[in-house]
């Protein structure tokens, strides 16, 4: 009776400890190291708190209308997906503008430098695939001129000089590291890995283009290559063996924490998620032990493409994480622990709630658009289940309290993301979105345009800044290029989708816009090209 009972009382026990987690929710982890600061309450920023009230809008009457005037339009041959990003390479004070060119169906492509003060030509150099990542600069090759990283389709990667344009180094897809090479995503420069005195290189790889919607893939890739030579030093495949179409980010959400590394797995037709790691993990070749911070929806086969952006949600002082996921999420998760702060799912205010599919390519921008100091969201979403779309809706999210402040349907498609900068004084971001290609992928007769609007956050309207034929599909960046203390707007626009005679156009425009001290979100990944919130 007493053996009977032992094991009766055993079984208990196992019963008890397979019901209570091992971690509490709010101590989840895989060894990561918090620091002991005091949890905020929520939300941040109640009515009558010191950081209430610190974005009020100045002006009681409408601030005169944003406009712009062209200096000057570059042309060439290509499609231009890749987002353009500026970095001083003549040495004359004016910030100058790299991009990638392409077009997929030819197996053709470049990238290119054009002069920042007139838009000529200052180098470009040919590549065996579309390159529609966006450039990452850092010193390369002991010059004093930053250098140039950009990848794209057919597994090309180049490392170019900024100085003159010629080649570095470009990625072996020869080497025996895996039987096959895809396409290369934006990446981020890390540590000197090596010790050779250069930085190195993060970017994943992944994306089988040659695959039919919902046949087979296989497992995308993370990388670390040698910022000097391309060497491979670590690639390692994803902890779940989907694809990746997401540019890495790296992540410190403290400055006494430990980098991560966040990135993506899924695709249009792929479940996956979000996932963080260690750059010494994947140097280490295995990052089984990653953790994956946003699911999929159970029995939805979408993933998350888009990088999510980076800024303190919660005000205290660690930075916490937004993504837009494929499946039509908008979620903002703390960065201290991995919990929802909120979320908010888009088909439930999409057209009044009448649709079943939204889904986005794009990164949310993160700006100040109400009173108080909590940062706040703008996010664009497609509407319909790729291939086939129909519309798009753009909203506007209070940080603080993840309520849906602002919402448009439209016509429009959406593939590029929204940028968020302070333009007319007023105390608050205003929003400059770029919507065009109406029925992009639906039927043949295709209409290709572009649309520029701005959002004033104050007035919670939006006035378009111009209608042009065309399309654009990368993000436009917003920057005092001449550092004459005014703003100036980077577009770019490509005749055709799937074009093989496509040409594409670059415009400086002049904003009457006075540079503000914080630039929170200009660019693609933001003013900073990483994918964090400018410090306000």
């Amino acid at each position: 009776m007493g053996q009977w009972q032992g094991i009766a009382i055993l079984m208990a026990i196992l019963m008890i400890l397979v019901i209570i987690p091992s971690t509490p929710p709010d101590e989840i982890e895989n060894s990561r190291f918090v620091p002991d600061i005091a949890i905020p309450s929520h939300p941040p920023c109640p009515a009558g708190s010191d950081c209430a009230e610190v974005h009020t809008c100045s002006n009681e009457q409408p601030p005169s209308p944003i406009e712009f005037e062209t200096n000057w339009t570059a042309t060439g041959s290509n499609r231009m997906m890749s987002s353009p990003h500026v970095v001083e390479l003549t040495g004359d004070g004016i910030l100058d503008i790299v991009v990638g060119t392409g077009i997929e169906e030819e197996i053709t492509g470049s990238i290119i430098a054009l002069d920042g003060s007139n838009g000529t030509l200052l180098w470009e150099i040919s590549a065996s695939g579309e390159m529609f990542a966006s450039a990452q600069f850092a010193h390369l090759d002991g010059d004093e001129t930053l250098d140039v990283i950009l990848g794209g389709r057919n597994h090309q990667l180049l490392a170019v000089s900024g100085s003159d344009g010629t080649l570095i180094w470009t990625f072996d897809s020869s080497n025996d590291e895996r039987e096959q090479w895809y396409q290369f995503y934006t990446g981020q420069f890390v540590d000197d890995q090596n010790q050779d005195g250069v930085l190195d290189w993060l970017t994943s790889n992944g994306g089988d283009p040659t695959k039919l919607p919902g046949e087979s893939r296989d497992s995308g890739y993370l990388m670390i290559l040698s910022g000097a030579t391309g060497d491979i030093l670590a690639v390692v495949d994803t902890p779940d063996g989907r694809e990746t179409y997401m540019s890495p980010l790296v992540y410190q959400p403290h400055p006494e924490m430990e980098l991560e590394i966040l990135f993506g797995t899924g695709g249009e037709t792929w479940d996956g998620g979000l996932w963080t790691t260690s750059i010494s993990e994947i140097m280490a070749g295995d990052i089984s032990n990653a953790y994956r911070i946003v699911d999929s929806i159970p029995n939805v086969a979408k993933g998350v493409l888009a990088p999510p952006s980076i800024a303190d949600m919660t005000l205290d002082g660690i930075q916490d994480i937004v993504v837009s996921t494929f499946d039509g999420r908008l979620i903002a998760i703390d960065g201290r622990n991995y919990t929802e702060i909120w979320s908010v799912d888009v088909k439930d205010h999409a057209q009044g709630g009448a649709i079943t599919d939204a889904e986005s390519w794009a990164s949310p921008a993160i700006g100040y658009f109400t009173d108080d100091a909590v940062p706040d969201v703008f996010a664009h979403y497609v509407i319909g289940a790729f291939p086939d779309y129909t519309a798009s809706m753009t909203l506007l999210i209070d940080g603080a309290t993840g309520q849906v402040l602002w919402l448009e349907d439209t016509e429009h498609t959406h593939f590029t993301s929204p940028i968020a900068v302070n333009l007319d004084g007023d105390g608050r971001d205003e929003v400059v979105m770029i919507r065009g290609a109406g029925e992009l992928f639906v039927g043949t007769g295709h209409t290709f345009y572009h649309q520029a609007s701005i959002f004033d956050s104050c007035q919670m309207e939006q006035n378009e800044l111009y209608n042009r034929s065309e399309v654009s599909i990368g993000t436009p960046t917003i920057v005092d290029l001449d550092m004459d203390g005014n703003l100036e707007m980077i577009a770019t626009t490509t005749t055709g989708y799937a074009s093989p005679t496509a040409s594409w156009t670059v415009t400086r425009m002049e904003l009457n816009a006075t540079t503000p001290e914080h630039l929170s979100w200009a660019a693609y990944l933001g003013t900073d090209y990483d994918g964090v919130l400018e410090s306000d």
